[in-house]
């Protein structure tokens, strides 16, 4: 009985020590980014659109009342280019950013894919509607943090 009760035990203790990991779930990496405008957060109440450089993918299509941006960063390019397009009803308006970066693996377990975080080292950007760039926090990794202010020349 007692040898029963310990092996009931042991396999409690077993079950209760392997941990259900979904890593699609909860190993997003992302780049975040908050509008200001002379200290204060703003949205950018025309349409606005994202592409990965001129031409490139589209990252976000048509977005109204934007605030913030969650964006993905190239896996291994060391520089990014973000084209901000907004577009008002008698306007239109166009920023390149550029985003210099390192890029890291990171390993999380077996049962994850490796991803990659990232260090940003430098932003600038053309200055049509986008005053400067801050860099908030230069660590771009599984946290849902603020990574970049993006200060406007107006309010929008």
């Amino acid at each position: 009985m007692r040898r029963r009760l310990l092996f009931i035990v042991m396999g409690l203790g077993m079950l209760a020590a392997c941990e259900s990991y979904d890593c699609t779930l909860y190993n997003h990496v992302g780049m975040y980014a908050a509008f200001d405008h002379e200290g204060n957060a703003v949205q950018i109440r025309d349409t606005l659109t994202i592409t990965a450089g001129k031409s490139g993918p589209v990252l976000l299509n048509k977005s109204v009342g934007t605030a913030s941006l969650d964006l993905p960063l190239s896996f291994w390019q060391d520089e990014d280019t973000l084209v901000l397009s907004v577009k008002g009803e008698d306007y239109f308006l166009q920023d390149t950013v550029w985003v210099s970066k390192t890029n890291e693996v990171h390993y999380e377990s077996p049962d994850c894919p490796t991803t990659l975080f990232h260090t940003i080292r430098e932003v600038r950007n053309t200055h049509q509607f986008i005053k400067s760039i801050t860099v908030i926090r230069s660590s771009v990794n599984y946290e849902n943090t603020t990574n970049l202010q993006f200060h406007l020349l107006t309010d929008n």
